[in-house]
């Protein structure tokens, strides 16, 4: 009998305990949903596959970057007074472009090539202030493989133009993982909805491309993004 009252004590009195924590913890940083874009200027590090079959790189030397939208819709969850789990679902866009003219004819040729996945990324942030916050955070962002899509734009030496569209493409990975970094401010906006508004870096961890392809191909850029959020 006597256990069983001190087993019921310590029920209550943990019950109490993670009540009183929870609340605190609701009071320095409610639980919060999230919809954000992302603005990023994406490129990429590309090399040879040495493993395989060394390949020159060749015109795609000369990629550059390319601005890609991504949105996300996330969860974030306090943790202590300052910290707190920021994570969700995205649909995540990488990619690059290439421009070539022709200075002794109308000869052009471009594209820019669009890499799609399905994303969750997680970061662990901080945060300051109370009614205006400043967080920075990091994190990995694990991603599946969604499509591929490449349009194509090119001129005959007499200026006619042409173009089409690539939406298959078989070399691909079907994971990649990648690191980010983010800061940014949060402020309120009335009815416990807020204005989120920051910066963010990404960097591919691993190859786009499946292990037998002439190059190794790793998406990174940066970017601003903006959202709104809403406290339970």
């Amino acid at each position: 009998m006597k256990q069983f009252l001190s087993l019921c004590l310590f029920v209550l009195t943990s019950t109490s305990f993670a009540q009183i924590v929870n609340k605190q913890l609701k009071s320095v940083y409610p639980t919060t949903y999230y919809f954000e874009t992302q603005r990023m200027e994406m490129y990429r590090s590309l090399v040879s596959n040495d493993d395989f079959l060394p390949t020159p790189l060749g015109e795609r030397a000369n990629e550059m970057a390319l601005t890609a939208w991504s949105h996300q819709l996330g969860i974030c969850v306090g943790l202590s007074q300052h910290f707190y789990l920021d994570g969700g679902v995205s649909w995540l866009q990488n990619g690059e472009a290439y421009a070539f003219n022709d200075l002794n004819s109308d000869s052009t040729f471009n594209y820019e090539t669009r890499y799609r996945y399905l994303a969750l990324p997680l970061q662990l942030k901080v945060a300051f202030g109370q009614r205006l916050k400043c967080f920075g955070g990091l994190g990995m962002v694990p991603a599946l493989y969604q499509g591929y899509k490449q349009d194509l734009e090119w001129t005959n030496a007499l200026g006619a133009k042409y173009d089409d569209q690539i939406k298959v493409n078989n070399t691909m990975n079907s994971f990649t993982l990648s690191w980010i970094g983010s800061v940014g401010i949060e402020a309120p906006l009335g009815n416990n909805f807020a204005f989120r508004f920051g910066a963010m870096y990404r960097s591919q961890l691993n190859n786009s491309y499946s292990p037998y392809e002439d190059y190794i191909h790793k998406s990174k850029g940066w970017g601003l993004t903006i959202g709104l959020s809403k406290q339970l």
